[in-house]
């Protein structure tokens, strides 16, 4: 095993793979030089920094989209498929503008102050999406089935998301003089919207190792969709491990007030990535076979490159989270982690060496309850005409369920996302589209396994969830 090649001087990510220039995730995303891009000087400015970038990619797929499907054939499906993308994006910011109202708009004191501030939102994207949707009413005009609703649905939900929009900005953003920083360089946005060149191995026959990289002269609408997808997540996956750890802390000080806020507030990132995980299902299997496996002849030999062997499974914030929400001490997971010669890549990062050291958020929860004379979970939840002197700890309780729930969810919803957008086709992943399933407790995986044990994930706090249900969960 070697460490990737790093691409354009990108960070090490930690793992290792069988060929330095393989197609790895962390390459492909781009994940150790996005997460370079937030460095907020107090750590609740992370949250914002984070919102803004998450709309700025969002608005890169938007604008690709709408210019694509202006230039499309309308007698094909691709505009009306692209409309139909922007609809359930808009749907989605509805999602996140709830977001922020509840874990940024409570905050003034997070009110970022910028230079060259005008009346109008300063995202420049957002400012080219409104000028090029006018030209939307000659989409309509077109005979395509379904194509003139697209475009009304679509203009009604950019009308009212920019309103809110706005009403974000004017929110959160305040003028000021310089030295401060400008929108754009506040964001870094030149670097974040450069990272999505889709970099994969280069074209190489087949069983043989590649010894470059292949940058694609352009990256198609799907694509770029389909990288972006990836980078949000591990945008707010960045927030939820400092909102994670910072909880761990503060329950180490018994400071439950501060925990209880951090984890509801990861609590509600998690419940907006339950509707993200179905976005990638907006192009079809073709759409996807298009850049995820691509050969040609060249010279007489039969040349390949595409996503495989690179997988979500490679993400290293993912697992983190796993981890210090305590399935490190689940035995199977640990193998799972320790991996088998037999797999292109070592999951096992230095960093989550060291988390596996450290303690978890269900150890910590369970020391606090201790701490405080708590004998059973279930005295949290227990109704009795006296005051509950373990309120604070219940209300946390409840929070640390919530986000366990939506976990869960987003195991499953990653599952019918896949099934939707290719079948039972295998994806970029080397473990195979059985095993998300098996993952999240809906079957057993039959085919094509590569580790032995049941590879399922339970919940994180089954002791809450028994107190909760009525069992009996000691401390």
């Amino acid at each position: 095993m070697t460490q990737p090649i790093p691409w354009n001087g990108d960070p090490a990510c930690g793992h290792d793979v069988t060929f330095g220039y393989q197609t790895h995730y962390c390459t492909y995303v781009r994940v150790p030089r996005l997460l370079l891009l937030q460095k907020p000087p107090r750590p609740d400015d992370l949250l914002l920094i984070t919102a803004f970038q998450w709309y700025e990619l969002w608005f890169k797929v938007l604008l690709t989209d709408l210019r694509a499907a202006l230039a499309a054939d309308p007698a094909t499906y691709e505009p009306v498929k692209l409309l139909r993308r922007g609809l359930e994006l808009f749907k989605l910011f509805d999602q996140h503008a709830d977001l922020c109202d509840s874990v940024i708009l409570t905050r003034p004191e997070l009110r970022q102050p910028l230079a060259g501030l005008g009346s109008r939102p300063p995202s420049r994207q957002w400012a080219r999406l409104l000028a090029l949707s006018r030209q939307l009413p000659r989409l309509g005009a077109q005979p395509a089935l379904g194509q003139a609703a697209a475009v009304d649905e679509y203009q009604r939900r950019l009308k009212r998301f920019n309103t809110r929009f706005r009403q974000f900005c004017r929110a959160c953003l305040s003028p000021a003089a310089a030295p401060a920083p400008a929108y754009a360089d506040w964001l870094r946005l030149s670097e974040l919207l450069d990272l999505q060149q889709a970099v994969k191995s280069d074209w190489t026959p087949a069983g043989q190792a590649p010894s470059g990289f292949y940058v694609p002269a352009q990256v198609s609408t799907d694509e770029n969709l389909f990288v972006i997808v990836h980078q949000v997540f591990e945008l707010w996956f960045k927030v939820m491990l400092d909102h994670l750890d910072r909880a761990v802390a503060a329950l180490q000080m018994d400071d439950i007030v501060t925990a209880s806020l951090l984890a509801g507030r990861v609590a509600a990132i998690q419940r907006l990535l339950v509707p993200q995980i179905q976005i990638p299902a907006t192009m079809t299997a073709p759409d996807f076979m298009r850049f995820r496996s691509q050969k040609q002849e060249r010279d007489g030999q039969t040349l390949h490159t595409g996503l495989t062997p690179a997988s979500g499974t490679e993400s290293y914030q993912f697992r983190e989270i796993e981890i210090v929400c305590g399935l490190r001490d689940d035995p199977v997971f640990r193998t799972y982690l320790d991996g088998l010669d037999s797999l292109p890549v070592r999951l096992l990062t230095p960093r989550q060496r060291q988390r596996l050291a450290e303690p978890t958020l269900p150890q910590v929860f369970r020391a606090a309850a201790t701490r405080r004379g708590v004998g059973s979970f279930a005295e949290l939840f227990t109704v009795s005409s006296v005051p509950n002197p373990h309120l604070d700890l219940a209300v946390l309780a409840d929070s640390l369920l919530d986000f366990d729930e939506f976990f869960r969810f987003w195991r499953i919803g990653h599952v019918s996302m896949v099934e939707k957008m290719i079948g039972h086709r295998s994806g970029t992943g080397f473990l195979g589209p059985e095993y998300l399933a098996e993952t999240a407790g809906l079957r057993v995986q039959e085919h094509n396994r590569v580790f032995a044990e049941r590879q399922f994930r339970g919940r994180f706090f089954e002791e809450l969830w028994a107190a909760k249900e009525g069992g009996k969960s000691s401390v």
